[in-house]
């Protein structure tokens, strides 16, 4: 028997959270230019790019889930 992955609802959820956290750093990085994302990122302040770092781990956490599930499926 092959394990191949299939595809779930929480690989779909991994993937969005991830691509929409990745596109606020770019956004500012166009607009502001680095100096200022570097500092979005130091400050004490909460920002939209300290945002996009958790918005990033909890995609990446919902596809290790989506691996994790079909492991246990297939047992």
């Amino acid at each position: 028997m092959t394990n191949k992955f299939k595809p779930n609802i929480l690989t779909a959820f991994g993937i969005i959270f991830i691509l929409m956290a990745v596109i606020i750093p770019i956004q500012n990085l166009v607009v502001w230019g680095p100096d200022f994302v570097y500092d979005f990122y130091t400050s004490p302040e909460i920002t939209a790019e300290k945002i996009s770092i958790g918005v990033i781990v909890m995609g990446l956490i919902f596809i290790i889930a989506s691996f994790r599930k079909q492991v246990f499926l297939n047992q």
